[in-house]
């Protein structure tokens, strides 16, 4: 059916995309600036339309101009003593209190696919009676014809639809999910997937206080202690190099290799596949793929990893993915830029030797 037979469809919205920002101890978090990214894009896309971001927290209103320089046309700043540490209640209370006073809502909203966002993200869905989807790894702008007659009151042609795009059925499909009926349309997005822009300190901006009034019921939780690290923390996310094994190490202490060879790196990590995390060679923290985290450092080493779909969705936007396997049939030398065909405990080694002696080469002309 053509777009002139449906009747267009209009949902009230002010065209405005809400990024809600993600804060610890005062500072903003990567998967904000990576959402003004994608929202940058949602906003330019709908027409004129503005991408804003939300921001709660105590003693962080310097923070709203770094949102500003990152993409951002306002900052709806929310500064209070009990923002400082995130809790449900108050965060929901607040931020629906807020856009409550627009004369049309949001047309779109968007929260990391993190611990936090994870909570908050529904909580607002529900209260302003709208869809959201969950870990998307890409957003966009289309329409979209509804044709179903079952739904005789939503026939028609609709403009402007957020496309959420996240993976299905074991990451072997990508579902395109769309809920244009009221806005805003939400989703999650899953961390480390969007790009952010480049910041630009000579971006302008508004920055806009907003009201906190919070009751007895919004505070009834008390926070009695922040534990942020057990164990010592593994910063994938923030890796320029990761060196990651598989099942094709053989054995957990091929880890150790593989530390040797990061530890060539100023800045890197080590990462491992879901096979071997299940089997207690590495801890899940340094998981990557579909259950892990997802990753995009300047170079990527999978040593011993086969390159299965699972695993894939979480580091194939690496800029560089150098893969060591045995096997010459292995999925992940489809997908990579380098391929080394060959034993894990031979190859490894030498690519040690030959990064130490570059490092004293140019240790020696300092």
């Amino acid at each position: 059916m053509s777009e002139t037979q449906l009747k267009e469809i209009i949902t009230p919205s002010n065209k405005e995309v809400i990024i809600v920002a993600e804060q610890a101890e005062g500072l903003v978090q990567n998967v904000t600036f990576e959402l003004l990214g994608a929202g940058r894009i949602l906003a330019d896309k709908l027409g004129g339309g503005k991408l804003s971001c939300f921001l709660l927290g105590h003693n962080i209103k310097q923070q709203a101009s770094r949102l500003i320089g990152y993409g951002a046309d306002a900052v709806y700043v929310a500064d209070h003593p009990q923002l400082k540490d995130y809790r449900s209640l108050p965060y929901k209370k607040v931020i629906v209190d807020w856009i409550d006073k627009f004369e049309l809502p949001p047309h779109i909203m968007l929260m990391g696919s993190s611990t936090t966002g994870r909570d908050l993200a529904p909580r607002i869905a529900a209260y302003f009676k709208t869809g959201l989807t969950a870990d998307c790894t890409e957003l966009d702008i289309g329409s979209y014809e509804h044709i179903n007659k079952m739904d005789p009151d939503k026939l028609g042609y609709y403009p402007g639809c957020l496309y959420a795009i996240r993976p299905s059925f074991g990451e072997s499909l990508k579902a395109r999910i769309l809920g244009p009926w009221k806005n805003p349309q939400m989703a999650t997005a899953r961390l480390g997937v969007m790009i952010p822009l480049e910041y630009d300190a000579n971006r302008s901006g508004e920055i806009i206080e907003v009201p906190v009034n919070l009751t007895e019921t919004e505070l009834a939780l008390e926070i009695i202690e922040i534990v942020r690290e057990v164990n010592q923390t593994v910063n994938l996310a923030e890796a320029e190099v990761i060196v990651a094994g598989g099942f094709g190490l053989g054995t957990a202490e091929g880890f150790n290799l593989l530390k040797e060879l990061a530890d060539c790196f100023p800045n890197s990590a080590i990462g491992a596949s879901r096979k071997v995390v299940d089997l207690n060679w590495i801890t899940y923290p340094h998981q990557i793929g579909q259950t892990g985290k997802t990753v995009r450092p300047k170079i990527f080493i999978a040593c011993g990893i086969s390159g299965a779909i699972q695993h894939r969705v979480g580091m194939d936007k690496s800029a560089l993915i150098i893969a060591i396997n045995k096997d010459p049939d292995a999925s992940i030398f489809k997908f990579a830029h380098k391929g080394i065909v060959g034993d894990v405990y031979s190859i490894v080694p030498e690519m040690i030797k030959a990064l130490k002696k570059t490092k004293n080469e140019e240790y020696a002309l300092v």
